[in-house]
């Protein structure tokens, strides 16, 4: 096994694993529940309704098997969803015609079946199907499209990647990898999937979601300073993974 293939060292995440801790089985939780109840709510009468509540369920979602190993129209909407919309038609172009037959080999390669705490660390090492995946996708509609290769790769892998954008990796003080924070915090304790999975649970109506959504959408409402509890002690306003690491130094 390679360098880049060994599992990432935990301690090098402790800060972005306190606070997700605190998120899903700590002080914080009472606020991730309703941070994922006003996101997914339907009612207009009853709060704000969130666009991104359907990004996963457009047309049936990304994965489904008639479609799961190419990028679709419906796929490239999804994307307006949450936010992005800048030229989109290159986006389209880029990923239905351009690389089709490129992403559509690197799909073929990416479990649709398997969430990120039961993949092993190879499927996110460097120079793995997915790893030449993002970097493909950062450059259809421009140049360094992160934000768009991840909410694409979602879209197609909702159990296996996450959605990932600037406001979140604010949140988590800008994480060396994203993907290396994610995994090894789903892999140190069996008590963080059980955690998501009760939260899933008492939200209600979002059974079809992933717990990776889930968790994404958690981490996004505390970013964007949605009012979800804002005096819990995982509060975005108060609290981000910086403080973790220096809890002495005075937030913002």
């Amino acid at each position: 096994m390679t360098t880049a293939q060994r599992a990432p060292d935990p301690a090098s995440y402790r800060g972005q694993h306190n606070l997700l801790d605190s998120f899903v089985l700590g002080g914080g939780r009472s606020g991730s529940l309703n941070a994922l109840r006003s996101y997914f709510n339907e009612n207009a009468a009853t709060g704000r309704l969130y666009t991104g509540r359907g990004f996963d369920r457009l047309e049936g979602g990304g994965d489904l098997p008639h479609v799961r190993n190419g990028i679709t129209s419906a796929d490239v909407l999804a994307l307006s969803y949450l936010s992005i919309t800048h030229r989109l038609p290159d986006v389209a172009f880029d990923t239905m015609v351009t690389y089709a037959d490129d992403i559509a080999r690197l799909l073929a390669e990416l479990a649709v079946d398997v969430d990120m705490y039961e993949a092993s660390w190879r499927v996110y090492a460097p120079g793995s199907p997915a790893a030449e995946l993002h970097a493909l996708l950062r450059g259809c509609g421009g140049t360094n499209r992160w934000v768009t290769a991840n909410k694409l790769l979602a879209r197609k892998r909702p159990r296996l990647l996450p959605v990932y954008d600037s406001r979140v990796e604010s949140l988590l003080g800008a994480p060396n990898s994203f993907w290396e924070c994610l995994w090894s915090w789903f892999d140190g304790d069996p008590r963080r999937v059980d955690g998501l999975r009760s939260l899933r649970d008492e939200a209600g109506g979002i059974e079809d979601i992933s717990l990776l959504r889930c968790l994404d959408v958690v981490l996004w409402m505390r970013a964007s300073g949605s009012r979800i509890g804002t005096n819990d002690p995982g509060s975005a306003q108060r609290t981000s993974a910086r403080a973790w690491r220096n809890p002495r130094k005075k937030q913002r």
